[in-house]
Parts: C-alpha cells; structure tokens; sequence
C-alpha cells in the first residue's frame, strides 16, 4: 500500500536550518530550532503567535523538562534553559575539542532520558558519536556517526530508530529498559530519488514517519519496514516531522534552505517554513505524546 497526501504551508518563516519540532500539549505550542539560525521559534497549532529566543550558539536538538525547562544540544555543549528567567546553565561538554562537530538530532526515550547525537560539518565523515544524558554527562552510546539522525522510540520503548545522513540505511536498535542498546538491525533503505534520511516521528501504531532531505517528502513506514502513507511536500529540504493539535491527528514538519542558490531559492519560495498535513482526518493516523526529560540534573 502507497497512500499520498500533500502538505500544505503552515508558516512561512524562511529559517535556514529548521529541526527538532515538537508539540507541547500544555502550552498548545509547535517549538523548533533553526539551528543555524541560532534560534529557538514556537507558534500556536495554527501558526499564529510566532515567538522566537536567540542563542549565542546553534540548537542542535532540545527537549523539554517536566518542570518545563529545557535541555539543548549545543553545537559543544549540553545546557539547560529557564525560559522565565532566561538563565543558561552549561550541564556538560560534549565533543567540546572537536573543531569539525556539533550536535544535531535527538529525542527522548520512553523512560526519560535524552538521547542525541552530532555531525561532522566537513564532509559528514564518522567523527561524531550518539549519547545518552544521565544527569551529570553525555554518556556514549556509540560512535562513527557522520550525520546523526532519525532518533526516535517505538511505543513501548523497547527499539530505538537511528540514521546516519551519510548513508540511506535507517536502523532498528533493541533498547534495554536501562538504556542499554542490544543489537541493531537495517529497518529500512530509501531509494536514489528519496533523498537522505534525516529526522523522525513515531506514531501511535509503532510507524516511523521520516523526513527524507532532499526527496520532498515524508514516508512512513509500518513496523515492518515496509512503505505505507507519503507525505509530498513543495520543497527539497524536509527535515524533522511530529504529530500535534489537542487530537495529536496533525503532522508538522520541518524545512530547510541550506546553502540555496538564488535560482533555488526562486524555485521553491516558501523552503525552510513550516507545513502541516492533515494525517489524521486523510488516514485516522494519530501520534504520540512528546516524552519529557525526567531525569535529575546535577547543581
């Protein structure tokens, strides 16, 4: 089965690098990253009330506290913000004296713990590394990463989903409830058209829908690897999807304009906005609640 359905603009802000998306239902907010922006952007389900926070450094990934604070990947850092008081406190470095890296995709698992990785930025070559936060540092999970994307959990917190960009294999990890990674398995290889593999979202029946850099679209694959809905997007540079409104029946998504040339950008006018597709009304499609980070942190 191939289902299609277009994506139509939701918010046509033009980041460079917008990633990371995800819903928070008590704020009935869409948050992103543009990273190389070094901006950290929300608006409502309908793309009103646009806000935006500046950084010194790029957001790789974030995510939020239960206390609703928020953890960002730096580009070199791990740090957690207080959006009340605007406080940033370094919690721990992370590949802080490797000049070619910075930190890019991430998520939480199901038990709390923020899981995230980085890129290299000079060729996508194996120099970076996926890790674990504890609480008090980034523990390492596994290395040789050139561009790590497609984080993300299964509904019962027992696989983890991972790509490298560098590639077009998207991986299944058996994830031990102590977060403990067992064997790995390829779950899915896109095609020369689909462009590379980068950001995902797990649904409410354990499909992954990933965002193919590129190829102009999401794909969503059922639990077995096989292709199901298509997600058409007018844009080449898709990068990050999540589900939200109050029914979680919605799937936002990320773009980019990276490195576009003015004859791109003349092509595709509204890259690097946000789009939304209507899954849930077009399919009965419903997502998953954005896990938070519950674990403690260190003073």
């Amino acid at each position: 089965m191939n289902r299609r359905i277009e994506a139509v603009l939701l918010l046509d802000c033009r980041n460079t690098l917008a990633e990371g998306i995800q819903w928070h239902p008590g704020h009935g907010r869409l948050y992103w990253t543009d990273i190389l922006g070094r901006t950290l952007w929300s608006c409502d389900a309908e793309g009103g009330s646009v806000e935006t926070r500046g950084f010194d450094k790029r957001i790789g990934s974030f995510a939020f506290c239960s206390d609703d604070r928020i953890l960002l990947a730096l580009e070199d850092e791990l740090a957690l913000f207080d959006p009340e008081t605007g406080s940033l406190k370094t919690l721990a470095p992370v590949e802080a004296d490797e000049p070619r890296t910075r930190m890019n995709d991430g998520r939480v698992d199901r038990a709390g713990r923020f899981v995230f990785g980085g890129v290299d930025e000079h060729g996508l070559k194996p120099y970076s590394a996926v890790y674990q936060f504890n609480g008090v540092r980034a523990l390492r999970l596994f290395d040789g990463v050139g561009c790590a994307n497609s984080i993300a959990f299964s509904p019962d917190g027992a696989r983890m989903y991972f790509a490298d960009t560098a590639g077009k294999t998207i991986e299944r990890i058996s994830y031990e409830t102590d977060g403990v990674l067992g064997a790995r398995w390829t779950f899915a290889k896109l095609a020369a058209d689909e462009g590379g593999p980068d950001g995902s979202c797990v649904d409410a029946e354990g499909a992954l829908w990933n965002a193919q850099f590129g190829g102009a679209r999401i794909q969503r694959f059922l639990p077995d690897g096989s292709r199901d809905i298509r997600v058409d997007l007018p844009v080449s540079q898709v990068t990050c999807a999540c589900f939200g409104g109050p029914a979680l029946d919605r799937l936002y998504i990320t773009t980019a304009r990276e490195n576009f040339t003015d004859a791109q950008a003349a092509a595709e006018p509204t890259a690097g906005g946000i789009f939304v597709a209507e899954v849930g009304a077009a399919f009965g499609v419903t997502g998953l609640p954005e896990e938070k980070y519950t674990g403690s942190i260190a003073d």
